[in-house]
């Protein structure tokens, strides 16, 4: 039996999951959303941290607390940063870095020196390949960046915005944790969102409707960012679930090697 904990940060990152693997169990609402559902071979246990570092490393260090898993999933949206990740790509992490919080400046930020690899077996890089699961580096900023400017300094490599990959590979890292991050691109590189996340969501990254409403009140404008981003994030999530269940259903005995084959490294 392979235990596999899995991390979203939204409803709408998981929730046609549900349709494609049944049989789900609520197992508590507080302080974190909490699923449960098995596979032939396989416990699998799916939390929504909310967005952001700080939610992804309190209910992942919780979680780790009581129990390790044999393999660490984070599946949820990120921004493209390169002309060739059209809206709804499903892409898998290779590499991570962290934008510094302190000082902005993106040429600084992009040389951080929190910077995580993953490295894969040839099994793992089979089915990516199969099911055309581009392989990207990761730019982990805790709030919006210019995503022109950032794709500019990643050097034309094909590379994606997101909150929280380089905390949970930070995580994976420390307690030698398998660790493999999936991603779909919910805004191309040409997409503004046209809304700031902070004054939709609460303290701990959840979505709230009542601060969409407030939104739309002060800035009515707005309605056309918010349906034109709930249509692509339906996309996204849609591949996303995909590629994620097809991942899941991969046997237990060779998933559990591919597993032992994954390594996370600081560079």
């Amino acid at each position: 039996m392979i235990r596999i904990l899995v991390l979203s940060a939204l409803p709408q990152e998981y929730s046609p999951l549900k349709k494609l693997i049944p049989s789900w169990r609520m197992l508590g609402r507080r302080p974190f959303k909490k699923f449960a559902f098995n596979l032939p071979g396989k416990e699998i246990l799916l939390i929504e941290c909310g967005m952001g570092p700080g939610s992804a490393r309190e209910a992942l260090g919780a979680e780790l607390a009581a129990s390790a898993p044999d393999l660490l999933i984070f599946s949820g949206f990120a921004g493209g940063l390169h002309p060739g990740l059209p809206v709804g790509a499903v892409c898998s992490i290779s590499s991570t870095r962290e934008l510094s919080s302190e000082n902005p400046a993106i040429p600084q930020s992009l040389n951080s020196p929190v910077a995580y690899r993953f490295r894969f077996p040839d099994e793992l890089c089979r089915f990516l390949i199969e099911n055309h699961i581009g392989q990207v580096l990761s730019l982990t900023a805790q709030t919006a960046e210019n995503k022109q400017a950032l794709s500019n300094f990643a050097s034309g490599q094909h590379a994606v915005l997101d909150m929280e990959t380089a905390t949970v590979a930070e995580i994976a890292f420390n307690y030698k944790l398998p660790f493999i991050c999936f991603r779909a691109i919910s805004d191309a590189i040409g997409d503004d969102l046209g809304f700031d996340l902070s004054d939709i969501a609460d303290e701990h990254g959840r979505v709230r409707i009542t601060g969409v409403l407030a939104t739309i009140i002060r800035r009515p404008a707005v309605l056309k960012s918010f349906y034109l981003s709930w249509r692509r994030s339906r996309l996204a999530a849609r591949n996303l679930c995909r590629s994620l269940a097809a991942f899941l259903g991969i046997p237990a005995p060779v998933l559990k090697k591919v597993a032992g084959g994954i390594t996370v490294e600081r560079e």
